[in-house]
């Protein structure tokens, strides 16, 4: 696994958006320490610190990092306090730390270092449905430079990213995108990272999709509360950017292992009913669109009960796999196979008509025919024996304001034909 470099551009727009926030909190700082019961001034600065203490570290400063932290801790503290009581001197303290931010930037601004970060190419990408796409992760921040900085790390590892800092659209960008991971900012104004995570877990589309919480707050009552919204993970700020990247894989791959076992068969790993019908609806809008052309087949394993009632169910499910591999073989990476119940299975031929679906499946059924598989070592003891299977194949092609139903009603009618023609053969149905 190749490194990758992180440009230098996420520590110059820190450095730069440090530089703008700055003047705004000297401002705030003179207002506070005229007045300071100004509950405003005091929140521009603890915005700020709270900044600071989350990112700084991250993107390599990690002197200002404690500052922050420290800024942070007392902006908190003077909140909790009435008005009345905030004493002057403990506001006097936001200067030391005003100061620590000027002098970084009179260091920094020329230059920013690269750093590097282990990069996971995007092949190595675990994917999270049966389509070759990146996964997504949105980064939901009300500080535009945390979702930056997250995103930017996130996509420097090879993820597909994007970020959202106005948490009041962040539902209708989640409802409209279906990312496949979340990571979420605790503390955001309007609405906070719980209450959004509550209505994330709302959604059934959602309900499985991994959500982050990262925040400067990561006490033991806070990540209870985020576990029990239906948070998967808290990731406390600053963090390193190789765990916060090892921590979204490790995610991402959980919930690819859920889905795949949400759409494939158990026993013979192909790909279940539901989804074979969902790919075809989905090959229909694309023919309907390109006019490309495609081909279903149903196939169904010949005078199966025999086989259970001779050998045993055990001698069945050796069947359906060995009939599964040979499919599977039979057929291009870009098509379909599927379980599609009992011992019938689902192909689907990609930008194939009925000619060419005609001659796949042929050579398959007689693959099949010569080839025996192994039967399960008998209870008794012994050597194993083998039988062999036969297959009928119903083949028919998309057609114009083709449904599902009809194109699989038409296969059905094909594999009917293939049947009452003595099995053991290719039947194709086109339509009227």
């Amino acid at each position: 696994m190749g490194a990758f470099i992180i440009p230098f551009e996420l520590k110059a727009t820190f450095l730069r958006e440090l530089d703008e926030g700055l003047l705004e909190a000297r401002k705030a700082f003179e207002a506070l320490r005229a007045h300071p019961a100004d509950g405003a001034a005091l929140d521009v600065l603890a915005r700020l610190f709270h900044r600071i203490a989350g990112t700084a570290h991250s993107v390599e400063y990690p002197t200002l990092g404690r500052v922050g932290m420290i800024c942070e801790g007392l902006a908190d503290y003077l909140k909790a306090l009435p008005a009345s009581e905030r004493a002057l001197s403990a506001v006097e303290i936001f200067a030391d730390g005003l100061s620590a931010v000027e002098e970084l930037l009179q260091e920094h601004r020329a230059t920013a270092p690269e750093r590097r970060l282990q990069r996971c190419p995007p092949a190595e990408l675990p994917l999270v449905s049966a389509e070759p796409t990146l996964s997504r992760v949105l980064v939901i921040d009300d500080d535009p430079f945390s979702a930056k900085l997250i995103d930017g790390f996130l996509r420097g590892a090879g993820f597909a990213s994007a970020a959202c800092s106005d948490p009041t659209r962040a539902m209708e960008i989640i409802e409209a995108e279906q990312p496949d991971l979340i990571i979420l900012d605790v503390v955001m104004p309007g609405l906070d990272g719980f209450e959004l995570c509550r209505r994330i877990r709302q959604q059934p589309a959602l309900a499985f999709t991994p959500v982050i919480f990262v925040t400067r707050k990561g006490d033991v009552e806070q990540r209870v509360r985020g576990l029990e919204v239906g948070g998967n993970d808290y990731l406390a700020k600053p963090f390193e950017p190789q765990e916060l990247v090892a921590r979204v894989r490790a995610h991402l791959q959980r919930l690819a292992a859920l889905r795949d076992m949400a759409i494939r068969d158990g026993l013979t790993r192909c790909l279940n009913h539901k989804f074979f019908k969902q790919r075809v609806e989905q090959e229909i809008h694309r023919a309907a669109r390109y006019r490309t052309p495609f081909a279903i087949a149903l196939l169904d394993a010949d005078h199966f009960k025999v086989i259970n009632d001779t050998w045993g169910h055990p001698a069945g499910d050796a069947a359906l796999v060995h009939l599964a591999n040979l499919v599977g073989a039979a057929v291009r990476g870009t098509d379909v196979v599927a379980r599609y119940g009992g011992e019938e299975f689902g192909i689907l031929l990609i930008e194939a008509g009925a000619k060419e679906a005609a001659i796949v499946t042929g050579r398959l059924r007689e693959r099949v025919a010569a080839e025996p598989f192994d039967l399960p070592e008998p209870e008794s003891g012994g050597a194993r024996g083998q039988a062999r299977l036969t297959v009928s194949i119903g083949v028919t092609e998309y057609a114009p304001n083709d449904s599902v139903q009809s194109l699989i009603a038409r296969a059905d009618q094909a594999l009917y034909g293939a049947k009452a023609e003595g099995r053991n053969r290719v039947f194709v149905v086109t339509a009227p």
